[in-house]
């Protein structure tokens, strides 16, 4: 749900947060004014309510919302560089050939002795078992909608439970169909509400505890925005705080570092 951020130095973080060299000095050679409208008009977006402040709700599910957008995006601008053939589908052997230069065909029932090989081939055949999940149809290779949704299946209603499935399968260690809570979501992520619980979780309430916790990343951004911008402490953000600390937004997920200012769809207002 997140990626995880290093250290860099600060000219290349500009450029990074920005989208690119190429956006960073797009973003330079806008007037002060420009950068400020394009600004406000996506703080009012974000702003559901329309009371003129941001709270933490509003900011994580904007951030959320545009994490799937881009995401999406860009699946949908790769798929040209697998659909070889350009007949607008992308086949098993497509996506192999992409992926690793050449087709690929594991037997699901042996199991290799090398355990780099092995590894690879548990690998293979989880994208290839995600692969025929995200077909929808009954042709077998994938439309632009079914490979954004095999790219990222988290991003996709109906690839919920096999998203959920997956996971149960790679943290069901002993084989019984079963996983703790607090191995499959970790101690920062137990149910406080069940102390001394064992906490076995079936399928379905393993479903029940993601949906709960998917937001958590996009939360723990929106919560630090706050944190480090609110001035008067009402644990919300005005447009004048955000202004006040105009860098410090722009180089964080709520704006996607930067990117919605140079992406009309984001800072354009109807009239």
């Amino acid at each position: 749900l997140g990626a995880a951020h290093g250290q860099h130095r600060a000219d290349y973080d500009r450029e990074a947060l920005l989208g690119g060299q190429e956006e960073a000095e797009e973003y330079a050679r806008l007037r002060p004014e420009e950068q400020r409208r394009r600004l406000g008009a996506i703080v009012r977006k974000i702003d559901a309510d329309a009371d003129g402040l941001l709270s933490k709700d509003e900011l994580s599910s904007w951030i959320q919302q545009s994490f799937k957008h881009y995401v999406t995006q860009e699946a949908k601008q790769h798929f040209h560089d697998y659909d070889k053939d350009g007949d607008g589908l992308v086949s098993w052997k497509e996506y192999n050939l992409q992926m690793y230069d050449r087709v690929i065909d594991f037997d699901e029932n042996t199991v290799l002795e090398d355990q780099e090989e092995e590894s690879f081939r548990q690998l293979h055949l989880k994208e290839k078992k995600r692969f025929e999940k995200a077909n929808r149809d009954d042709v077998p290779d994938l439309n632009v909608d079914e490979f954004v949704a095999f790219e990222h299946p988290e991003e996709v209603e109906y690839m919920t439970d096999f998203v959920i499935q997956e996971a149960l399968e790679e943290h069901d260690k002993d084989g019984d169909g079963f996983v703790s809570l607090e191995e499959f979501l970790g101690d920062y992520r137990r149910d406080p509400s069940k102390e001394g619980d064992e906490g076995g979780g079936t399928e379905q309430n393993l479903l029940e505890w993601d949906e709960l916790y998917a937001p958590f990343f996009f939360f723990l951004s929106a919560l630090h925005l706050i944190e480090e911008m609110d001035l008067d402490d009402d644990k919300k953000l005005s447009e004048g705080e955000i202004f006040k600390n105009q860098d410090l937004f722009l180089n964080s997920e709520a704006t996607d570092y930067g990117r919605q200012l140079h992406d009309e769809r984001f800072y354009h207002e109807e009239l």
